[in-house]
C-alpha cells in the first residue's frame, strides 16, 4: 500500500486571492479546477497507483470568513471516497473555543483522523500559549498534528513557520503526534534534532525538488536525517498535491531507494523496510487506522 499523506483540495469560491496568485505562478491555474476537486484527487492517485490520500484544504479561511465550511467541504470528499481519502481539519488560531468545539465535532461527526495548521499563512507561532488547548486535546483524543514547517508563500512571513519552534511543543506535549511537513525545508539539521531528541516526532518529505530538479536536495535532505537521527524510520511520503506531481515524488523515492547510498559508504539511504515504513506503515501508526 502507498499513502500520499499531504494532498490540498479546495474550491474555487473558497481560494484567497493570495494563493490564486501563488498558483498561476507556479503555472497551474488553468487546471486547478479539476485537479482539487473530489474525481481530481481520485484520477491522480490512480493514476500514480496511490492507494489512499490524506487531504485537507489549500486555504484555511474563505473569504466571507465562515472558516467551518472548509472543514465540511472536506467531508464531502470523504464522504465520496471513504476507502480513498482521509481527512485532517483546520482551526481557526484566533478563536480558541470555537476550535476546540470544531475540532471534536471534525473527530467524533466528520471521522477526520487528524489536523493541519499552517502558521505562515495562518499568522501564528506553534508554540504559543494560546495554541496548547488544541495541543492538549489533540493529546487526549489521539488526534497528529501536521505543521507546515519551512519556505511559504512570499506573501506571508516564513518567522512563524521555522521547526525548531516545535521542540517546545514537543517537550511540552510528548505523546501528541507531530509532523513537520515538508522535513523543515531548508532546515534539515533542526528536524533531525527533533527526530533525533522526541520519539512523537515525525516528517513528511513533499516539495523537495529544489531549483536544479533531479533527487539531489531529497537525498541530501535525507542524507543528514539519517546520519544524525536515525530518523529516515519516521519519514512520511507526500506529494504537496497539486503544486507537486505525486508521481514525480515517489519515483525520486524509488530511485533514492535503489541507487543511492550515503556518502563514502555502501549504507542504502533508504532501505527496503524504512520504505514501507515511510510509504505507508508510520501513517497507518500515526492515525490508527
Amino acid at each position: 500500500m502507498i499513502i500520499d499523506s499531504h494532498m490540498h483540495i479546495g474550491r474555487e469560491e473558497l481560494l484567497t486571492p493570495d494563493m490564486v496568485q501563488f498558483l498561476k505562478q507556479k503555472n497551474i491555474w488553468n487546471d486547478i479546477r479539476q485537479k482539487i476537486s473530489p474525481e481530481g484527487v481520485i484520477a491522480n492517485l490512480d493514476r500514480c497507483e496511490i492507494n489512499r490520500g490524506v487531504v485537507f484544504p489549500l486555504t484555511f479561511m474563505p473569504p466571507n470568513g465562515e472558516w467551518q465550511k472548509l472543514n465540511d467541504m472536506t467531508a464531502s470528499y470523504i464522504r465520496s471516497y471513504p476507502d480513498r481519502l482521509i481527512g485532517f481539519a483546520i482551526i481557526n488560531p484566533d478563536k480558541i473555543q470555537d476550535s476546540l468545539r470544531e475540532l471534536n465535532r471534525c473527530q467524533v461527526e466528520l471521522g477526520f483522523k487528524g489536523l493541519k495548521i499552517h502558521p505562515s499563512l495562518q499568522e501564528c507561532f506553534c508554540n504559543s500559549d494560546t495554541l496548547f488547548p488544541i495541543y492538549q486535546y489533540c493529546q487526549d483524543h489521539n488526534f497528529p498534528v501536521l505543521f507546515h514547517t519551512g519556505a511559504s508563500l512570499p506573501s506571508h512571513s516564513d518567522k512563524y513557520s521555522h521547526p525548531i519552534l516545535l521542540d517546545d511543543v514537543a517537550v511540552k506535549f510528548p505523546e501528541l503526534k507531530i509532523i513537520v511537513a515538508h522535513m523543515g525545508r531548508p532546515y534539515y539539521q533542526d528536524t533531525a534534532l527533533l527526530l533525533r531528541k522526541h520519539k512523537n516526532v515525525y516528517a513528511d518529505i513533499c516539495a523537495n525538488e529544489g531549483r536544479v530538479g533531479g533527487t539531489l536536495l531529497l537525498e541530501n535532505a535525507l542524507a543528514w536525517i539519517k546520519i544524525y537521527a536515525d530518523g529516515v524510520k519516521r519519514l512520511l511520503f507526500s506529494s504537496d498535491y497539486p503544486v507537486f506531481d505525486p508521481l514525480i515524488g515517489l519515483n525520486a523515492l524509488n530511485t533514492i531507494r535503489h541507487e543511492r547510498t550515503l556518502p563514502n559508504s555502501n549504507i542504502p539511504i533508504i532501505t527496503d523496510s524504512e520504505y514501507e515504513a515511510i510509504t505507508s506503515l508510520n501513517l497507518l501508526h500515526i492515525i490508527n487506522d
